[in-house]
């Protein structure tokens, strides 16, 4: 049983040729939180980066920065 799943936002959920997360991503990730799955990103960017890129808009459970 998966419980939760880890993202990279770089090239993973940011898309660098828009410089936006897709809108399919985003359903993906809405829906492996209705089937429970806590999503967490991790990335290496600092909670103002995160903030700047508008990242916070995601919906994750948690976040691990500047790992």
């Amino acid at each position: 049983m998966i419980r939760a799943v880890f993202f990279d936002i770089d090239g993973t959920l940011l898309s660098h040729s828009t410089n936006s997360v897709p809108e399919k991503t985003m359903r993906a990730l809405h829906a492996l939180r209705e089937q429970g799955i806590k999503v967490i990103i991790c990335t290496g960017r600092h909670a103002m980066e995160m903030e700047e890129l508008g990242m916070f808009i995601l919906p994750a459970d948690g976040y691990i920065l500047l790992n």
